[in-house]
């Protein structure tokens, strides 16, 4: 019995041989080993920080929570009432001008179209007609080949067809009189019965006033 008193004596020593260095080193300011640990000594706080390269135990004191209010800068989210910004969505009104178009009038008429020459004789085996419009015609509709828009006598070819102005056509023939003749001999251009103009709204009229029309060609 006495022998395990001696030794509970002991033990009790060391653990305070080994307590009070302890509670001694933690304290503010003095040396700690490892970054980051607190303690709490006689009611304060302390953590181990490093200071000047040297850990050391810093007192932490509990009132400097109170910094966390710094969040009141939440308020700024009244910048929200910027989205007043779609009234601009009134520009739709610019559609209503788009109405004014229906007021054109389509041309469903075709022209009235007639024939004419350049003159009533001619030295030359060229002549001259003349297809002349009360609008608008297109002069490319008439084809230069016997008996599809003309039909031709004493004429061997249409040479050309030219739109001389929005109205009128120039078409230039080849008569087959030949040269030396004493006899004046008529060239003639005549509507054929496949005729067919447009005017420039694609209207296509078939009949030809003043048709046929005849030069008389001498080439002495």
């Amino acid at each position: 019995m006495g022998k395990k008193l001696v030794a509970v004596s002991v033990a009790v020593c060391f653990v305070g041989v080994l307590g009070s260095p302890a509670s001694a080193v933690n304290k503010d300011g003095a040396k700690c080993t490892v970054a980051g640990k607190v303690v709490s000594v006689a009611g304060k706080k302390l953590i181990c920080a490093k200071v000047a390269k040297t850990l050391k135990w810093i007192a932490v004191s509990a009132p400097t929570t109170t910094a966390a209010p710094t969040t009141t800068a939440a308020p700024t989210t009244t910048a929200a009432p910027t989205t007043t910004a779609a009234p601009t969505t009134t520009t739709t009104t610019t559609t209503t001008t788009t109405t004014t178009t229906t007021t054109v009038a389509v041309d469903r008429t075709a022209p009235t179209v007639t024939l004419a020459r350049n003159a009533g004789s001619s030295s030359s085996s060229t002549i001259l007609f003349t297809v002349t419009g009360n609008e608008a015609i297109n002069c490319a509709t008439l084809s230069y080949d016997n008996g599809v828009d003309f039909t031709f006598t004493r004429i061997s070819r249409i040479n050309s067809i030219t739109q001389s102005s929005t109205t009128v056509c120039t078409i230039s023939a080849q008569s087959t009189q030949e040269r030396g003749d004493t006899v004046a001999r008529a060239a003639t251009l005549t509507a054929a019965a496949t005729f067919s103009i447009s005017d420039t709204a694609g209207n296509a009229q078939t009949t030809l006033l003043g048709s046929p029309q005849t030069t008389w060609v001498l080439r002495p």
